[in-house]
């Protein structure tokens, strides 16, 4: 079975675009946005894709796409934190505490920004992502070329025996 062309090799600039994303999401004060809020901090269009949301979406491995119903999207690191951060503050609060809060008070709750290391451990993945999908594909040149040499053979012998015969 012959994998589908991984989408690190879909466009030149693809792991940029990806990394871009990484820093905006994991760095803003909020986690999660709508698509046209995260196109208008990353820039209306990535290099790499149609829209922000297709490559959100061929990205599993970092990106939550349109999770609830108001279409966010949200790095997948984020999401797994409790959102107790304070948007307008910068502090955090605890669970607990975030739950005795009123629920028409919440909208200023998010979860906590990324730490740089956090962020540098996610583009530390892309990399190596990219970097594997691009060994498998230079991998697979190599059977092509060896299949392709043996079959070449094969007709040409072919060949020749109806014309020898």
């Amino acid at each position: 079975m012959i994998e589908p062309q991984s989408p690190y090799l879909s466009h030149q600039h693809r792991l940029a675009d990806v990394i871009a994303a990484i820093q905006v999401m994991g760095a803003y004060t909020y986690s999660a946005r709508r698509i046209d809020s995260w196109a208008e901090l990353l820039g209306l269009k990535p290099r790499s894709a149609e829209s922000w949301s297709i490559l959100f979406n061929e990205h599993p491995e970092f990106f939550r796409a349109g999770l609830d119903k108001d279409g966010r999207h949200t790095l997948a690191l984020r999401r797994a934190q409790p959102r107790v951060y304070n948007t307008q503050t910068g502090e955090e609060i605890t669970v607990e505490q975030f739950k005795a809060t009123p629920k028409g008070e919440r909208s200023h709750f998010s979860r906590r920004p990324l730490s740089t290391e956090q962020m540098l451990s996610l583009i530390d993945v892309a990399v190596k992502l990219h970097t594997q999908a691009t060994v498998r594909r230079q991998e697979l040149r190599w059977w092509v070329s060896v299949v392709i040499s043996a079959l070449a053979g094969l007709v040409g012998a072919m060949i020749g025996a109806t014309w020898g015969s």
